[in-house]
């Protein structure tokens, strides 16, 4: 028998509230053009992007940050209802490492002036001594870069 780590995992959970319609953050979201603006790292340059959203569709983001190591993230939508919430798994992997395995949430909900939105991950880390720490504060990161996308839609 082979000697293997034990699966690290965690819960992630953040929520934003945005000074936008629900219908414009969902879109912000959900639409390719809005997630090549603020769904990637600093210094990341896009090598593939594909965004296939419906019940069995699929996502793609494949790039490559300054230091040369590329990231891979796929996702496969399960639940899709449009302006209130998305179910979706994906994966990532950096350097040509399987990196992690999540289950992803986000709920869209009406608040007064905007939309408070909800992500929650079920995170499983395969790779080395990342964990739920360091995927919070990317999660944390991307979500501000949202949010100051979002911002950019409804300041004109």
């Amino acid at each position: 028998m082979s000697a293997h780590q034990p699966l690290k995992h965690s819960t992630i959970a953040a929520s934003r509230r945005i000074d936008a319609p629900r219908e414009l953050v969902y879109e912000a979201w959900t639409g390719l053009e809005h997630r090549r603006q603020w769904f990637a790292g600093p210094a990341w340059t896009e090598i593939e992007r594909s965004l296939d959203l419906k019940v069995g569709g699929h996502e793609i983001a494949h790039g490559r940050f300054e230091s040369g190591i590329e990231t891979i993230y796929t996702a496969h939508f399960h639940l899709i209802e449009p302006n209130v919430r998305l179910l979706y798994a994906f994966d990532m992997h950096v350097a040509g490492d399987h990196f992690s395995v999540s289950l992803a949430g986000v709920e869209f909900d009406d608040t007064p002036g905007g939309t408070e939105l909800t992500y929650t991950e079920q995170a499983f880390f395969l790779v080395g001594e990342y964990d739920a720490e360091e995927r919070s504060q990317g999660s944390a990161g991307l979500l501000d870069q949202f949010t100051a996308h979002v911002a950019t839609l409804t300041s004109t």
